[in-house]
């Protein structure tokens, strides 16, 4: 298991060198990440091993100086945060922006029957996804787009006397993590993201860089 100490010296390391460490964190696990089955909008909260999960991770940063968590509005998302608030007095802030890619009428949906079901949308994300729009749903441009501009905009009040952590979703995560990295949108699948997953990032006037990526050594 990952030593809570850890966490704790990298975020004090960030901010000796004048920059706002940002724990960018997944939520934990819910009945349809089980069941492999398409989750975006829909208030699934956590499952049994998803509580278990948040409690891992909150012990695993249980000596990192928070002074803010944002969490995206879905209930798992709020959960896994305030697993990480509950002993330390705080309540974690919603940020809308934060939320997870739209499935539209993909949600609930096992991905094996999107070949059957949706086979031209399925065709096109194939070819590029960025701009392709699920049906009833976001594009995966749109969810870049808000989920960076959210990063940005909090990162915006904040300073290296802070050290904030933010609970989100994979797609919205990945979207941060290529911008961050400069990639497109497109390679937004090929980010990882494990349930609870700790992205550590340094922000600071030189920019942002990620200094741990999907750091699932916890759970």
């Amino acid at each position: 298991m990952l030593p809570p100490a850890r966490n704790a010296f990298d975020a004090e390391r960030i901010r000796k060198h004048g920059a706002t460490p940002v724990f960018l964190i997944r939520h934990g696990q819910t009945l349809w990440n089980k069941e492999r089955r398409f989750l975006g909008r829909s208030d699934i909260p956590l499952n049994d091993l998803g509580h278990q999960q948040a409690v891992n991770l909150a012990r695993a940063l249980a000596e990192v100086p928070f002074t803010h968590v944002y969490s995206s509005p879905l209930t798992r998302a709020k959960q896994t945060a305030e697993a990480i608030t509950q002993s330390r007095g705080m309540v974690p802030i919603v940020s809308p922006g934060l939320t997870e890619l739209n499935q539209g009428e993909l949600e609930g949906m096992h991905g094996t029957l999107l070949p059957e079901r949706y086979p031209d949308f399925y065709k096109n994300w194939q070819i590029d996804p960025t701009h392709v729009r699920i049906p009833g749903g976001e594009t995966l441009a749109e969810c870049h787009d808000r989920s960076t501009k959210a990063l940005f905009g909090l990162l915006a009040s904040h300073t290296a006397a802070d050290c904030i952590a933010i609970v989100s979703h994979k797609v919205a995560i990945s979207s941060i993590l290529c911008d961050v990295m400069g990639l497109p949108p497109r390679f937004n699948m090929m980010v990882e993201q494990a349930n609870t997953a700790i992205n550590l990032l340094r922000c600071g006037a030189d920019g942002v860089s990620i200094v741990r990526l999907n750091d699932h050594d916890h759970v």
